[in-house]
């Protein structure tokens, strides 16, 4: 059974790599990627299209950048918030509409590889952190030039 322990990250690159907008809501099926312009849905507005949908070939998931009232990106992970869960109440949480549309297993496996990624990640970063900060006092000397340094970087 999948419990609650994963962080919003983790379930947010988990819908990303699996899910599509067109996956998530007809309105999005067949939307020409060549143009992308549609309706944004994460506001009202039914005069003319005020969004576009694009490849984001770096993270490699669609994203709907509304050009219009929001001025911002939204991946499918907002989609399901945003709409999915607090707009339309389908499901209680990101969390809950993953455990309705995937197997147990396949869930569990990609929720438990997300998290040992960014695990790692976090590991790494605060790895470099202490080694910058190791080294500079170091070169520095003195408690005075390293605190200036640390600052100033």
């Amino acid at each position: 059974m999948i419990k609650n322990k994963y962080d919003k990250r983790t379930i947010k690159n988990v819908i990303n790599s699996n899910f599509t907008f067109a996956d998530l809501s007809s309105r999005f099926k067949g939307v020409d990627s060549s143009t992308g312009n549609i309706f944004c849905p994460f506001h009202e507005n039914h005069d003319t299209p005020a969004a576009k949908m694009y490849w984001d070939s770096e993270r490699e998931i669609w994203i709907l950048h509304c050009f219009g009232q929001c001025h911002r990106n939204f991946t499918a992970y907002d989609y399901v918030e945003l709409i999915l869960c607090n707009k339309y109440q389908k499901y209680s949480s990101p969390l809950q509409f993953l455990r309705a549309n995937m197997s147990e297993i396949d869930l569990g496996r990609m929720l438990d590889d997300y998290q040992k990624q960014l695990s790692s990640e976090m590991y790494s970063s605060i790895e470099k952190k202490r080694d910058y900060i190791n080294n500079t006092f170091y070169e520095t000397g003195n408690i005075v030039d390293f605190i200036e340094r640390l600052y100033t970087a």
